[in-house]
């Protein structure tokens, strides 16, 4: 009997085929002989080495003693801007993806550096930007409620007008009206514009104030305005929001003067208290006096100004000091004088302001012997 013999004889008993036979021997053959598996010739996409632009325009807003806003301009990237690290002191203290943070639990009268910087997906971090200081307000103690008896005059504009006042002085392109845009309080608030290119609205009040200046009697002026954006204009423009000023009438036909005026600074949305006798022969320059510290937007925010007819003259922004003058001149003084006129006047008074038209609120003014709480 030959192999093939044999081997059929095998298969026979088995079962099987000599076809079988052969697909079997053939399978183990290709097992020890796999083709080799493709090539993949896709090439690896290159890495992403490019750091983000570093963050610009940093800025701080709603400053109280514990906490602050603060906001800068986007940066960009290549593929796409992951997120930001804030750093106070150098120390990482929040991690966001927008391009503004609340910052809390800060310590009262504290000052911190702050800085921003920018990653993307890859980890690559932009350098931090130019630094920030800012110095949170010293915690004070509430002022004591005040008696009816201590508030000389106050207005609301709760009637819907702004009959409290003494008088309106408009000039150019601007105007006050009562407005239920915004109210601190009641329903009714005082709406302050400025529409064109320069213009001047200015409310004032007399009698209290003239009776309390004849008497050499220290006051105080609060109110609370809501300043819906920040505001800008060029170096030799301005924006003031509230004066006082009284007339020298020992001088023949001498002029009304603010002998003192809030503005705001070109820039930053910080304030500038202004002392201008320039008018009137024999007083000091125009003095300027600058603080730090920006008027929160979008919010109603608390000012008080105390007088002190014998020279003293001091402004708080939200129970923060931002003034104190001692040994100023704050009335002309009353030798000669027959009347003493002198008044305070609420302002919305600026030209080239950015933005145009240019709007603030005011509600609750008072006139009083002690500070207001609240």
């Amino acid at each position: 009997m030959n192999l093939r013999q044999i081997l059929l004889a095998i298969a026979i008993s088995a079962g099987l085929t000599l076809a079988t036979v052969s697909q079997a021997q053939q399978g183990h053959y290709r097992w020890w002989r796999k083709a080799p598996a493709p090539t993949d010739t896709t090439a690896p996409a290159p890495a992403d080495t490019t750091a983000p632009t570093t963050p610009s325009g940093l800025a701080a807003s709603a400053l109280t003693s514990s906490s602050l806003t603060l906001a800068w301009s986007a940066a960009t990237d290549n593929v796409g801007v992951t997120g930001y690290r804030v750093y106070c002191n150098g120390t990482l203290v929040v991690s966001p993806s927008s391009t503004s943070v609340q910052i809390t639990e800060l310590l009262p009268g504290g000052t911190c550096s702050f800085t921003v910087s920018a990653f993307d997906a890859a980890g690559n971090v932009s350098a931090p930007s130019a630094p920030l200081s800012v110095t949170t307000p010293a915690s004070v103690p509430a002022p004591a409620p005040v008696l009816a008896a201590q508030v000389a005059w106050s207005a609301g504009m709760e009637t819907g007008s702004v009959a409290e006042w003494s008088e309106k002085v408009n000039s150019d392109s601007a105007d006050t009206v009562a407005s239920r845009d915004f109210a601190h309080s009641g329903s009714w608030s005082m709406k302050q514009s400025v529409t064109g290119a320069k213009g001047g609205t200015r409310m004032q009040r007399y009698p209290e104030l003239d009776a309390l200046a004849r008497a050499g009697t220290p006051f105080y002026w609060t109110w609370w305005d809501y300043f819906p954006t920040s505001i800008s204009f060029g170096s030799n423009d301005m924006f003031m929001l509230w004066g006082t000023w009284s007339v020298k009438t020992a001088v023949p036909n001498a002029p009304g003067d603010p002998l003192w005026g809030l503005y705001f600074h070109n820039t930053g949305n910080t304030l500038d208290l202004v002392f201008n006798a320039t008018w009137n022969a024999g007083l000091p320059a125009t003095k300027v006096y600058n603080s730090p510290i920006p008027v929160p937007i979008g919010r109603w925010n608390k000012f008080e100004i105390f007088t002190d007819p014998a020279g003293h003259i001091t402004v708080w922004l939200n129970g923060q000091m931002l003034f104190d003058l001692s040994g100023v001149m704050t009335v002309y003084p009353q030798v000669g004088q027959t009347p003493l006129l002198f008044g305070i006047e609420q302002t919305g008074y600026g030209s080239n302001l950015t933005p145009t038209p240019f709007v603030h609120y005011v509600d609750d003014v008072t006139i009083s012997l002690q500070r207001i709480g609240g």
